[in-house]
């Protein structure tokens, strides 16, 4: 990229003529599937700070485990479906999303309380645009956002039930403490591996064009972006939750796969890098790798925890020389 196709901004960083920003590392998966490794680097990538958990993941166990003790109906309630828990759940859930999605669109869009500092698009969300529901990208996604919330209620609604009446296979901390741990900490892994496959799916034509076109009007994301998904979409997404239907698991596992799916979009589509508080005080996201599926809607199918992306040749690194490569193919016969 040349001096003329690069402009500093007002915090000193380097956007093309487009305005993008782009961090100077390029986007990488877990050390985990590495070849070679050892037990010390995959042991400091999962439990350092910042590493695989912390801070992210632990956060949304923290959340998950309060919502569990404090905000979940009675499990002699949740065997018969009635609306009264039913709308406890769907209210309790529209407050967690609301509250997490809130505070991070609160900060970074509301109050810019980082301007645009590891911003990677240098254009804020979009207004008086008829491409979105009240011609407001905001109002838009917060809407759709809600839908999504309805839709991962009737998930836990219905698993919950199946729990309370030992119709799904169970495995408590007393009797399994290893396998707990175990799947929990496997959780995520899951959640990536499930991600990859449905998103392909949903880029599938006849399925883009009629549902997944509608979570792409948004190439300049922000954190309410990420559950912004056709009611089709929030169903294959948080199918995810199935998988208690047929893996031994703990309530507590079924609401952290819960949590985890609703509130890691808002993370993921922030539209920043980091999140910067005053001028030491920083907290890395590096979710390059999600934006860059939205600048180029054929690329970065999944997260970085597992390389499918790696190993299925649709791995976009954010590096010149991958744009590169992607305009190559693009414009190959």
């Amino acid at each position: 990229m040349s001096n003329d196709d690069t402009n500093i901004d007002e915090h000193g960083q380097k956007r093309d003529r487009r305005g993008e920003w782009r961090p100077e590392r390029p986007v990488g998966f877990m050390p985990l599937f590495d070849w070679p490794t050892t037990p010390k680097i995959v042991a400091k990538w999962f439990f350092g700070v910042p590493g695989f958990l912390v801070p992210w993941y632990g956060v949304y166990l923290l959340i998950t485990v309060i919502a569990y003790l404090f905000f979940t109906p009675e499990m002699a309630r949740m065997q018969v479906l009635s609306a009264g828990w039913a709308l406890e759940i769907l209210l309790r859930n529209v407050v967690m999303v609301g509250l997490f999605t809130g505070a991070l669109h609160l900060w970074l869009y509301r109050l810019r309380g980082q301007g645009r500092k590891r911003k990677y698009n240098a254009n804020w969300m979009a207004t008086n645009d008829k491409r979105f529901l009240f011609r407001d990208q905001v109002y838009d996604n917060v809407f759709w956002s809600m839908v999504g919330v309805l839709v991962w209620s009737l998930f836990e609604v219905g698993l919950w039930w199946g729990y309370a009446n030992n119709a799904l296979p169970f495995s408590g901390l007393a009797a399994n403490p290893v396998w707990f741990v175990l799947w929990m900490l496997l959780m995520p892994f899951w959640r990536n591996f499930h991600f990859y496959w449905i998103h392909r799916l949903i880029h599938w034509p006849p399925l883009y064009r009629t549902v997944h076109y509608l979570h792409h009007k948004n190439v300049n994301v922000g954190p309410w972006s990420g559950m912004a998904m056709h009611p089709v979409e929030h169903v294959i997404y948080f199918s995810c939750m199935l998988i208690h239907l047929i893996v031994p698991s703990h309530p507590l596992h079924m609401m952290f796969n819960g949590v985890t799916t609703a509130l890691g979009p808002a993370v993921s589509h922030s539209g920043f890098d980091e999140l910067v508080f005053g001028d030491a005080a920083a907290i890395r996201k590096e979710k390059l790798m999600h934006y860059l599926h939205h600048r180029y809607h054929t690329v970065n199918f999944g997260e970085s925890a597992v390389p499918l992306d790696k190993w299925f040749g649709s791995f976009h690194d954010g590096t010149p020389e991958a744009d590169a490569r992607f305009r190559a193919a693009r414009t190959r016969p």
